[in-house]
């Protein structure tokens, strides 16, 4: 079997190939060649960085940062500054649940008022969303993402540390009735992350909910940003563990996820919900920090000298000591913030309010 089979055949089984996996390729084929390359064509806001559940093959449970919603005059002049210029995809999510905002839904209108094209969200789909769901397809969102990682009750209990896996299958039906009752153009997908926990289980994922969606995309786990920490509950008891040796490196994407330069820094617009701009849509702990919006514009912290810089290392293959050496390798290394100053912890973060 050819390379070029082997790789259709990949993407066909795992949902790559329908709009989601085109967006992915778009990303990761990205040319990266300038230090100051132009804008990407989307955004991601952090609007909050808290989370309902608790994954184990996510970073935000282990999360040193406070945990908050982003100011709404911030949300409101990122959109803009991205709007002027040029920018027309945005999305509410990054590290957290996006529905953990009230204000979500009158942020996806504000957006769709300026005139973005698309405005979609990933989300858990778990309690909390129940009765938040229709302010925010009311408000105009153009694609909701189910992160559903397990296909069965038990299973998806012990991925996603809680028992919510019928509660999220209503959300999403509901979802699906809503948009067939009034011949809606927006779109519903499910991802899932595959690890060794799930992976028997994904194939009655693709079953259930395949029928309903627009598409049920596979990722292949993989570390990025931020390293991956063992985790104990509070009755003591510990959390499954995955790490840099589960992943899955002949895997199409992540290839091309596990190569420099990293196509992150040219392909990703990140804006934190403390308004600094990361080079990592995975940098949960604001180590690769390049930009504080606080004190310059989007554009301003887009070509900043800090993220110049990174490029730069990340063309000449040097990126010892940062957070992308881990990731690159695979592996475990000791790095430092890029900008320290805006590592610090903030006392005056406005809490998230479940």
């Amino acid at each position: 079997m050819s390379a070029t089979t082997t790789k259709n055949s990949q993407s066909s089984e795992k949902g790559r190939s329908g709009y989601l996996g085109s967006q992915v390729n778009t990303r990761l084929d990205v040319e990266r060649y300038s230090t100051s390359p132009p804008l990407p064509k989307k955004i991601g806001i952090e609007i909050n960085n808290s989370c309902n559940h608790k994954c184990y093959f996510c970073q935000n449970p282990t999360m040193t940062r406070p945990r908050r919603v982003m100011d709404g005059q911030m949300v409101r002049r990122v959109l803009r500054e991205a709007y002027d210029a040029g920018i027309r995809h945005a999305s509410f999510y990054s590290g957290g649940e996006p529905f953990l905002n009230r204000d979500l839904p009158g942020y996806v209108y504000e957006a769709k008022k300026l005139g973005f094209e698309y405005v979609y969200l990933s989300t858990n789909g778990g309690k909390v969303v129940s009765d938040r769901l229709m302010p925010v397809l009311n408000a105009g969102v153009d694609s909701v993402k189910f992160s559903i990682n397990a296909g069965d009750r038990e299973t998806y209990s012990i991925v996603h540390g809680h028992d919510e896996f019928e509660h999220v299958m209503r959300n999403l039906e509901f979802v699906a009735r809503h948009r067939a009752e009034t011949c809606s153009p927006k779109r519903l997908f499910v991802s899932c992350v595959e690890t060794p926990i799930n992976r028997s289980s994904i194939e009655a994922l693709k079953a259930r909910v395949g029928p309903i969606v627009d598409e049920v995309v596979i990722y292949p786990f993989v570390v990025i940003g931020t390293p991956l920490k063992k985790r104990i509950e509070r009755d003591g008891t510990e959390r499954p563990f995955i790490g840099y040796e589960d992943t899955d490196k002949l895997d199409e994407w992540n290839r091309k996820r596990l190569k420099l330069p990293c196509y992150q820094l040219w392909s990703y617009l990140n804006v934190t919900v403390e308004g600094y701009l990361s080079a990592c849509c995975s940098d949960y702990n604001n180590d690769l920090v390049v930009g504080n919006l606080h004190n310059s514009s989007l554009l301003e912290a887009w070509s900043s000298p800090e993220f110049q810089e990174l490029r730069l290392r990340h063309l000449n293959g040097n990126i010892d000591g940062t957070l992308c050496e881990g990731c690159i390798l695979q592996k475990d290394r000791t790095y430092l913030p890029i900008n320290p100053a805006l590592k610090t912890r903030e006392t005056s973060a406005r809490t998230t309010v479940p």
